[in-house]
C-alpha cells in the first residue's frame, strides 16, 4: 500500500504560506550577521587608510602662505596680525600610487604645488589697534596643513628679489595657525613700499584627498593627475574639468570674502576647492549596496518555487524553502570575501556562479524536473544581471529598481491569475 502523498500548497494554502513567510523572517538573522560582517570589513578598512596617511602622509588641506607680522601696543598688548595674497596662482600636479597593507588598498600621492601670487602690506594695522608698531623685521611667512608631510627636500621660497630657506615646522603662537607647515623667515628692514611677489614649489606626500584654501583674495587653482576617478570638493566646483580614462584635469578661478585673514584662519570663513581621489570600483561600498537586496533576491527565489508548487503541481518541502533562503544569502558574504583579495568585478561574477551552480542543482534536485532547474537559474541570472546594472547606476538606480519591482509583481500576478486561493 502507497503512502498518501503529503498535502502541498494547493490543498492547505494558507498554512503553507505562513510557513514560508516565517522562513523568510528567520533569514534576516544571518542576513543581519553578514551586514555586521560587511561593516566591520568596512571599519577595518578605515583603520587602515589612517594608518596609511599616519606614516605616508594624510588629506592635505593646504593653506595658502600667509605672512604673519608681530605687533605691540603701549600697553604691553602684543599679537600678530595675518597678510594672506592678494593674488595667488596655484598648479597642483598630483603623481598617485596604491598603497597595500594586507587585503586593504589606500590611494596616496606626492603632490607637487607651484605656488605664486602676492601680498599687498600698503597700509597694513591692526584691527581695534590703530597706534599699535608693527615689526617687519620679525615677520614671517608660513604655509601648512593638518597633515603637512613634505616629500624630498625643504623648499626655498622667493620672495621679492630674495631667496628664503624654509624651515620644517610651525610655531604654536594659537589655535589659528596649521599644526603643522613649513616657515621662511624673510627678515624685513622695514614695512615694503610695494607689492612682494613670492613663488615657491612644495613636494607633499598625502592620501586620498588634496585641497587648497587660498584666502580672502583673488586666485587661481589647477589640478592635473593621472587619476580616471575623481571627485572634486570644497566650497566651489571647477570651472572647467576633464575626466578621461588617461586622468583628469580641472582648474577654478577662487574668490573670498571679506579681508579679515584671521577670519579663515580660525575657520570660522574657510573656503577651499580640491579633489578627492576615489577607488575605481569601491569594493566595500559596492558590497553593502549590494547586500541591501539580499532579502529581495530571497523574497523572489520563495516566490519562485510558490509558482513551481502551484504550476507544476509539486510538492516543496518548507525545509527545502530554507536550504534555498541559506544558498541565496550568502551572496553577499561570498561577494565580500572573493572581493577583497580579486576585486569587486571579479567577485561578483564568482560569486554568481556559485549561488546559481548549488541553488540550481538543489532546484534539480528538488523538483526531479530539469526544465524547472533551468528555469530557476534563468530567474537567478536575470536578478544578478539586474543587480550588476543598478550597482552601476549612481543616478536612476532608485528608479530602474522600483520599475523592475514593478514589472515582477505584475508577473507575478498575470501567471496566478487563475489560481483559486480559497
Amino acid at each position: 500500500m502507497q503512502p498518501e502523498p503529503k498535502p502541498g500548497l494547493l490543498d492547505a494554502p494558507t498554512p503553507k504560506l505562513i510557513a514560508i513567510g516565517l522562513v523568510l523572517l528567520a533569514m534576516l538573522i544571518p542576513h543581519l550577521m553578514i551586514g555586521g560582517v560587511i561593516e566591520e570589513r568596512e571599519e577595518r578598512h578605515r583603520e587602515v587608510q589612517a594608518q596609511i596617511g599616519a606614516s605616508w602622509g594624510g588629506p592635505q588641506l593646504l593653506v595658502a602662505p600667509i605672512l604673519a607680522i608681530p605687533w605691540t601696543a603701549g600697553d604691553a598688548r602684543r599679537g600678530r596680525i595675518y597678510l594672506q595674497p592678494e593674488r595667488l596662482d596655484a598648479v597642483v600636479q598630483l603623481a598617485p600610487q596604491t598603497r597595500r597593507r594586507g587585503l586593504y588598498e589606500v590611494p596616496v600621492y606626492t603632490a607637487t604645488v607651484r605656488l605664486e601670487g602676492r601680498f599687498n602690506p600698503a597700509g597694513a594695522l591692526v584691527p581695534q589697534e590703530p597706534a599699535a608698531v608693527l615689526h617687519w623685521a620679525e615677520a614671517v611667512v608660513i604655509t601648512g596643513s593638518q597633515s603637512f608631510r613634505l616629500a624630498g627636500e625643504v623648499p626655498s621660497l622667493r620672495l621679492g628679489d630674495a631667496t628664503l630657506p624654509g624651515e620644517e615646522g610651525l610655531p604654536r603662537w594659537e589655535e589659528c595657525i596649521p599644526p603643522r607647515g613649513m616657515v621662511w623667515q624673510p627678515r624685513l628692514a622695514a614695512a615694503p613700499e610695494g607689492p612682494l611677489p613670492f613663488a615657491v614649489t612644495l613636494g607633499l606626500r598625502g592620501s586620498q584627498r588634496f585641497g587648497l584654501m587660498p584666502g580672502p583674495q583673488r586666485g587661481t587653482l589647477s589640478i592635473a593627475s593621472p587619476w580616471p576617478t575623481p571627485s572634486f570638493i570644497g566650497d566651489d566646483l571647477p570651472e572647467q574639468s576633464s575626466v578621461e580614462e588617461a586622468g583628469f584635469s580641472a582648474g577654478w578661478s577662487l574668490a573670498g570674502e571679506g579681508t579679515a585673514a584671521r577670519r579663515t584662519l580660525c575657520g570660522r570663513y574657510a573656503p577651499s576647492a580640491g579633489v578627492e581621489l576615489l577607488e575605481a570600483v569601491p569594493t566595500y561600498r559596492m558590497v553593502n549596496r549590494a547586500s541591501k537586496y539580499a532579502m529581495l533576491f530571497l523574497a523572489l527565489s520563495f516566490v519562485t518555487y510558490t509558482l513551481f508548487e502551484l504550476l507544476a503541481g509539486l510538492r516543496i518541502h518548507i525545509v527545502q524553502y530554507a536550504m534555498l533562503g541559506c544558498s541565496v544569502i550568502m551572496f553577499p558574504l561570498l561577494l565580500l570575501a572573493i572581493g577583497e583579495p580579486l576585486g569587486f568585478a571579479a567577485a561578483y561574477a564568482a560569486s554568481t556562479l556559485l549561488v546559481m551552480a548549488q541553488a540550481s542543482l538543489f532546484t534539480a534536485a528538488v523538483t526531479g524536473r530539469r526544465v524547472l532547474a533551468g528555469a530557476f537559474a534563468g530567474v537567478l541570472a536575470a536578478l544578478f544581471g539586474f543587480l550588476y546594472v543598478v550597482l552601476s547606476l549612481e543616478a536612476y538606480a532608485l528608479l530602474v529598481g522600483t520599475l523592475a519591482l514593478f514589472t515582477v509583481l505584475s508577473v507575478v500576478m498575470a501567471l496566478t491569475r487563475r489560481v483559486r486561493w480559497g
